[in-house]
């Protein structure tokens, strides 16, 4: 059993929903750790950031939130929660007050691999399917990657756009799993990112899948944070 009272609370990015979590959640829910998954609409960083508060307001004790990709815009914002003690980024954006996933993506290095997203389609996007097990998945089976590519949530631009009001991590200490194989947030981002924040910061190969991939390795760090 761990030695710990908190709650784990795991938030998603864009173009997945909450299931990808399983093998994460039964790695920790094996250790007897509370776990509880937040399905958010990714329609707006607004309304991602109310659904993972909701959550948040059911708990009693103090919460360890977890973010994967834009699932670390929506955990900068909503863990101002008093309940959040340590916040957790999975390759994850984390973006500072008054910035948004549009405007750290315009950071990205150039000359690296790019998201391959497709224009938007009333006022939403997704991932092109061809590349798709490239791009996000790489270090999964081709079937498990086209599964994901087929079942893409679609993500609002208003999600991307959405500006963080205070950024939770300049009160708050946080991790970071850098992925040293992500085709969608550029290593470098990720160490830039993980820098400011004046994370913790573990590192693994694996894909953006990486909560998918290596649900151990993603367990390892939210203990670390949670005890």
């Amino acid at each position: 059993m761990p030695s710990t009272d908190k709650t784990i609370v795991l938030v998603h990015g864009g173009f997945v929903d909450g299931s990808g979590w399983r093998g994460v959640y039964d790695e920790l829910t094996r250790d007897g750790y509370r776990v509880r998954i937040v399905q958010n609409a990714t329609v707006s960083l607004a309304g991602d950031v109310a659904a993972t508060t909701s959550v948040l307001d059911d708990i009693d004790g103090p919460v360890v939130l977890v973010g994967h990709s834009y699932g670390g815009a929506v955990i900068t914002e909503a863990g101002l929660h008093d309940s959040v003690t340590a916040l957790v980024y999975i390759t994850a954006f984390a973006p500072d007050k008054g910035e948004s996933v549009n405007s750290l993506i315009a950071t990205f290095p150039q000359d690296g691999p790019q998201p391959p997203i497709l224009p938007p389609r009333e006022g939403y996007l997704f991932l092109d399917r061809a590349k798709f097990h490239e791009s996000f998945a790489g270090d999964l089976s081709a079937a498990d990657a086209t599964f994901l590519a087929d079942s893409q949530v679609p993500w609002g631009l208003e999600a991307l756009g959405g500006t963080i009001g205070e950024a939770a991590w300049r009160m708050k200490p946080s991790w970071y799993l850098h992925v040293t194989e992500d085709r969608m947030i550029p290593p470098a981002a990720q160490t830039a990112m993980a820098e400011r924040l004046g994370a913790t910061v573990l590192e693994t190969p694996g894909s953006h899948a990486i909560y998918v991939s290596r649900p151990a390795a993603v367990a390892d760090i939210i203990r670390a944070a949670a005890q």
